[in-house]
């Protein structure tokens, strides 16, 4: 690929009209014919005009697209020119998650956005050619973040680059009784960045959770410090990094929000009774869901920038961080035996609308990307996953059997990570017949902290009390491979991609967050496609 067709980027056809047309036979290219004007007479597929295909590729998937290029040169051709497989990949990812990986890209000038390229390929024409393809467009974000997901999946390993590291160590003289509080206290618990990348925060020991911002240098400074009366359990930036929320065991969460002098100051205090064991935004940004022991509550950010309480889900038994899905419009609670899904109804309320009773007690649940699935795991030790049927009911697929204490989806919903007690981690992938398969499985020295996917579902990281964090990524032929550890001094608590997924954010009890570059290898050769 040495240039970008940019006029490929138009709106697909809707459904109506790719019924209209004279179509009949499969979508893997080998069948497919259309009438013609003799009575009789048929055209193969690859007969058809080049505008015509355009138009039925935007209605394939991504494995039957590729099936077209092996049918013959001339669809090949086609579908490099339309960029038909970028366009499919992207489709796979529902509407908020486009939103997401858009606003990952448009926060980037013409610079940032050839580096992005920069650090995996050395083919110059195909840099400026995908750094003049403006972010904004229908398919154009598909295009970048495909491309580089490519270019990626080449490299055999990846060099990786420390851009920064916050050391929150205190370092003086002190006693044996001194030393072990003080570790206490400057243990990192959690760090993420914001969507755009100029904010980071982290969750300390200290009972705060602090907010830095990244100066034109490339250096951190601390812009503000969230003080709670107990340990703060989570902090989370909205998707478009104009808020954060925080959640303690002071029974509260602080809604921050950035103020036009770069600012952040507090908007909004929620209550709970008890310890406020969650609170996660939707992916939309307009919902935040807290949650305590035995009740959830959801707030909606109102016109005026204010947030105000939406609805109270409460449960009778102990009540596990709630979800939402990637749409925004459910939201999945977890007690100890029941999975319980509420549905946004059109005047702005929320209802119980489905319940899935899992037997053996439940540890966690989680939505796929397209809320199709939901996969649970229990103290029995397996991970079952469900799907979503025509009318409405759940119905069990998948039982998954390797003493599993979590599991989630990828975004694109096409793979499935699991991690277990005995220190494993098996990565899935769902079949051509709604089956799931283990496509990997590898290991940590130590107890295996969290697993998390790239936004591009192409890579995953995990944390380990090894004090390491491992980098695995997809090949084209679907196959999965090491290509990168971060290691330090101590176990890690948090290992998370960017939102742009070309950095990995770590934390650790040594009191250093690290945020670490994946470049290719200098020994590999890049590809010049």
């Amino acid at each position: 690929m040495h240039g970008i067709n940019n006029s490929a980027f138009e709106k697909p056809l809707t459904r109506a009209q790719a019924r209209a047309l004279p179509l009949t036979g499969n979508n893997a290219g080998r069948s497919v014919s259309a009438a013609g004007k003799k009575k009789k007479q048929k055209l193969k597929l690859q007969d058809l005009d080049s505008d015509t295909l355009s138009m039925i590729f935007c209605h394939l998937k991504l494995r039957d697209i590729r099936s077209l290029q092996k049918v013959s040169t001339r669809l090949r051709d086609l579908v490099k020119q339309d960029n038909a497989l970028a366009k499919a990949w992207y489709r796979q990812f529902t509407s908020a998650h486009q939103q997401q990986l858009r606003m990952a890209l448009i926060t980037k000038n013409k610079d940032q956005l050839r580096a992005w390229f920069e650090s995996f390929s050395n083919n110059k024409a195909l840099v400026e050619s995908l750094t003049d393809c403006r972010p904004t467009g229908l398919y154009s974000p598909g295009l970048l973040f495909f491309t580089k997901a490519k270019l990626m999946s080449e490299c055999d390993t990846f060099e990786l680059v420390t851009t920064a590291t916050i050391d929150k160590n205190y370092k003086d003289d002190n006693s044996i009784d001194d030393l072990i509080r003080i570790r206490r206290i400057y243990t990192v618990h959690s760090a993420e960045l914001s969507a755009d990348g100029r904010y980071l925060v982290t969750v300390d020991g200290d009972n705060t959770a602090k907010i830095y911002g990244h100066k034109p240098d490339g250096t951190w400074e601390k812009k503000t410090t969230i003080p709670h009366d107990g340990g703060v359990e989570s902090a989370i930036f909205s998707p478009d990094g104009c808020h954060l929320v925080t959640a303690s065991s002071d029974g509260t969460a602080k809604i921050y929000g950035l103020s036009c002098d770069d600012s952040w100051e507090p908007n909004t205090l929620i209550h709970h009774n008890r310890a406020v064991n969650s609170a996660t935004f939707s992916c939309n940004g307009r919902y935040i869901v807290t949650s305590s022991r035995v009740t959830a509550k959801i707030h909606s950010l109102k016109n005026d920038g204010s947030w105000e309480l939406t609805a109270t889900l409460p449960h009778n038994d102990y009540l596990h961080p709630p979800i939402f899905s990637i749409d925004g419009c459910h939201v999945l609670t977890t007690s100890d035996i029941t999975v319980t899904i509420h549905s946004q109804k059109d005047d702005g309320s929320w209802e119980e609308k489905d319940t899935i009773t899992y037997v053996g007690g439940i540890l966690s649940a989680t939505f796929s990307g397209d809320t199709g699935s939901v996969v649970t795991t229990g103290l029995g030790r397996k991970a079952i996953i469900y799907d979503k049927k025509a009318d409405g009911s759940w119905q069990k697929n998948t039982t998954i059997h390797h003493s599993i204490n979590s599991a989630r989806f990828s975004t694109d919903s096409r793979h499935l990570v699991t991690l277990g007690y005995e220190c494993k981690v098996k990565i899935y992938s769902r079949k051509a017949n709604g089956l799931w398969q283990v496509k990997t499985t590898f290991s940590h020295k130590g107890f295996v902290i969290s697993a998390n996917f790239s936004p591009d579902g192409r890579h995953l990281v995990t944390a380990s009390v090894d004090k390491t964090a491992k980098i695995m990524g997809q090949r084209d032929d679907g196959s999965w491979s090491e290509k990168a550890t971060i290691v330090h001094d101590d176990r890690l608590s948090s290992a998370t991609f960017s939102a742009d997924g070309s950095q990995v954010i770590t934390s650790s009890r040594d009191g250093i967050v690290k945020i670490t570059e994946l470049r290719r290898n200098h020994s590999w050769s890049a590809v010049t496609e």
